[in-house]
């Protein structure tokens, strides 16, 4: 029997058979597929000493075992819908997977428990660093035996990013300490995410999203994890979204490193910290029940934020007289808040302010831009217009705007025409427009200056006058990028 150092094997449909591949794999690439194998049950040991990458797609669970069993040296490890594979099977496939690194498991319906107790888990999957499970309907849980609370364990403690997707009928997910990045998605039977105590002392990022039958209804602070005492000092970044039962968020100044945090679609939370001096990033979307508004008197303590994006927060009244956005701000994204743009007040916007998108949300009455023009500071760059129903013209109102390089409108669907005067958004670079039906008129002074022009979506009066044998064509037609 002749060996090779094949780095990498990919197997796909294939069926348990009868026969052993015990011929010169020397003909084996990094990068193989083989396809088609209905009789592939075996390989000896001396056929694959160096494999470190191994894929098995649709085969029966024999083709899995026979692999792992001659395949010493595996590091990485997917396995796709393998038929067969129950709790039995597995447990002895993770036997000869003593020095698997990353391990993906995708739509293996029969497996109930991952390890099946913390005996075996210290003796296996021992450098397992990251672990992927995505679409395995009956898996249960990682660990057939739950730790008790404030237990630490000794299951998987390699393991430093754990990926849970689509996993419908998964109740529970019970991390293993040292765990530094957590995701668990679309896990709709999940109703507990919770740790040993000290196990979330490494984490830096946590996303959940869309596990609707989570109990909690309070994280953050130095209480989480269903009461018990712990803490997240290394947390850097925060994604929860589609949580309904998540009342309130508490006291986060104990994150000293957080700074990204996300909340979307939490429908019936109420509270929100005002300790979040490490921030770059703030994004908070459709939170009905959220009263921010006390966040504007802890904006100005938002020295590190860059960017701020609030939208479809009707509580929440930044037009307030007074309100101050961070000092520091780059990027702002506003949508439906509690009173439309052409109600607002001046705002004090900090000069650091480069990109600001106004998202209307069909709800806002202004007719003209420069019922709006008080939001928009002279220091931007790039300018979004958004969802502006009744918006129809725009020809003053951004004539102070002397640095900005790029403006969009995206669905104004009452907007006709975009005039400037000679002296007026001289560096302006890019233009967009996307689902504007009636826009017909473009600014003739804009052209000289553009690089890039893009219409895109429902807007068949300005294609037609920007195509080749349009009207604008002459004037457009040195523009380095056109997208229509």
């Amino acid at each position: 029997m002749n060996t090779c150092d094949c780095c990498g094997l990919f197997v796909n449909d294939c069926v348990c058979g009868h026969k052993a591949i015990r011929s010169d794999w020397s003909w084996v690439s990094d990068d193989d597929d083989t396809n088609n194998c209905p009789n592939l049950v075996e390989v000896t040991l001396e056929a694959l000493p160096s494999l470190n990458d191994l894929r098995i797609s649709k085969c029966d669970s024999g083709v899995l075992r026979s692999l792992v069993e001659v395949a010493s040296a595996v590091k990485e490890l997917y396995i796709r819908d393998i038929s067969g594979l129950n709790d039995v099977v597995w447990g002895g496939v993770i036997e000869s997977l003593g020095g698997v690194e990353e391990l993906i498991i995708e739509s293996c319906d029969e497996i109930r428990y991952l390890v099946k107790s913390d005996a075996d888990a210290s003796k296996i999957l021992v450098t397992l660093r990251r672990l992927v499970v995505f679409g395995c309907d009956n898996l249960v849980s990682i660990g057939e035996k739950e730790e008790e609370d404030n237990c630490r364990s000794n299951l998987l403690t390699s393991l430093r990013i754990l990926n849970v997707y689509e996993c419908k009928n998964m109740e529970r997910c019970s991390c293993p300490d040292g765990i530094e990045e957590l995701t668990v998605w679309n896990c709709s039977s999940m109703t507990v995410v919770s740790f040993p105590k000290g196990g979330q002392e490494k984490l830096k990022r946590l996303k959940i999203w869309n596990c609707r039958n989570l109990l909690e209804k309070e994280w953050g602070g130095e209480k989480t994890n269903n009461n018990r005492s712990s803490s997240m000092p290394m947390l850097e970044h925060v994604y929860i979204r589609d949580w309904p039962n998540l009342k309130s968020i508490i006291e986060l100044n104990c994150l000293v490193h957080l700074t990204e945090l996300m909340i979307r679609d939490c429908e019936n939370l109420e509270s929100f910290p005002n300790t979040l001096t490490s921030l770059k990033k703030l994004e908070i979307r459709n939170c009905p029940k959220l009263d921010v508004s006390f966040l504007g008197d802890n904006l100005p303590s938002l020295k590190e934020l860059k960017e701020l994006r609030i939208r479809e927060c009707p509580r929440m009244d930044a037009s307030l007289p007074g309100w101050v956005w961070p000092p520091n701000l780059q990027i702002l994204i506003i949508e439906k808040l509690k009173k439309p743009f052409s109600e607002w007040g001046p705002q004090t916007f900090p000069t650091s302010l480069v990109k600001l998108e106004l998202n209307g949300g069909d709800e806002d009455g202004g007719r003209s831009c420069s019922q709006f023009s008080h939001l928009l500071p002279p220091s931007l760059t790039s300018l979004q217009i958004n969802q502006f129903k009744n918006l129809e013209s725009v020809s003053m109102g951004l004539q102070h705007l002397a640095s900005l390089q790029s403006l969009s409108f995206w669905n104004c669907p009452n907007l006709k025409k975009v005039a400037s005067h000679h002296q007026q958004l001289t560096s302006l670079q890019k233009l967009s427009f996307r689902k504007c039906p009636k826009m017909k008129d473009l600014p003739e002074m804009l052209f000289p200056s553009l690089l890039r022009l893009n219409i895109w979506g429902d807007c068949p009066g300005l294609k037609e006058r920007c195509s080749k044998n349009g009207s604008y064509w002459p004037l457009i037609s040195h523009i380095p990028c056109i997208h229509i």
